[in-house]
């Protein structure tokens, strides 16, 4: 299944009120054809929510366009798989509660490997097997994190995967051009500790769109306990590219001028001696 590009968000901020989210929940409100899948619960596993984050989440959970992803840790597949499993049933379990809607709707797996061995392969095959069994239909959407790219036999079991987590500085733009193009659509970027101001912002979820990516993040924070300072503008950008929002003149102007990346598609594709 293709998926339009949508805002991949590790949210790993504590709900101390309700406002703690409110800026987040401010702009899924505003861009409704935008979708958000949120990672939570970084600090909660096997321990059920309290008041406070049982409200932030069942207002997360009441938007249509939020899919909501329960975070595990994997070590690399050095953690023993009994207790991945085990974190992995504390979610599943959070779907029987009645008071709240406070269900996920599906794992995130943090630290996953890349490594293509027999051994990691059947790892990662068997707590994803597990964690869609146990989250049941509907629930079910499965996010590697390597923070780098990996196999390809492992986009036969993830919806989504990860494939870049670094700073601003580190990343090059003219690598995703070399990279499959179908790949690219199951896989998401991570861009924190971004310097740059909100049209450079606009250039950069436009490259990253343009080259097929799937779901991304641009942060100007180190960690995903705050909020980045340009995040507004970051989803305008995206709403934007997608064609369900606006972007004032400046911005449109400053991403059409400094496009890197062009489309590549077989009715443009020059042929060698053509």
């Amino acid at each position: 299944m293709v998926l339009s590009p949508f805002v991949f968000l590790p949210l790993y901020l504590y709900p101390y009120n309700l406002t703690s989210w409110s800026n987040i929940t401010s702009s899924i409100a505003a861009h409704p054809q935008l979708n958000f899948h949120v990672v939570i619960a970084p600090n909660l596993i096997n321990i059920f929510p309290d008041s406070n984050y049982e409200t932030a989440l069942n207002s997360l959970n009441n938007f249509t366009n939020v899919v909501t992803l329960g975070y595990v840790a994997t070590s690399w597949t050095n953690r023993d798989i009994s207790s991945v499993m085990g974190d992995i049933k504390s979610y599943a379990a959070w779907n029987n509660y009645t008071s709240a809607n406070i269900a996920v709707q599906g794992i995130f797996f943090d630290e996953a490997t890349s490594s293509a061995s027999n051994d990691s392969l059947a790892y990662m095959k068997d707590i994803t097997t597990f964690a869609k069994a146990s989250l049941g239909p509907g629930r079910q959407h499965i996010s590697f994190n390597p923070g780098v790219m990996v196999d390809p036999a492992y986009y036969d079991m993830a919806d989504t995967i990860n494939i870049f987590e670094n700073a601003w500085s580190e990343f090059n733009v003219t690598a995703l051009a070399a990279m499959p193009w179908d790949i690219l659509a199951k896989s998401t970027y991570v861009i924190h500790n971004f310097t740059g101001d909100k049209y450079l912002q606009a250039d950069l979820v436009s490259n990253l769109t343009d080259a097929n990516v799937g779901g991304l993040l641009v942060t100007t924070q180190e960690s995903y306990d705050s909020i980045s300072t340009l995040w507004p503008q970051f989803c305008d950008s995206l709403a934007w590219k997608i064609g369900t929002g606006d972007l004032d003149d400046r911005a449109v102007d400053h991403v059409r001028r400094r496009s890197h990346i062009k489309e590549v598609s077989t009715h443009t594709r020059r042929i060698p001696g053509g």
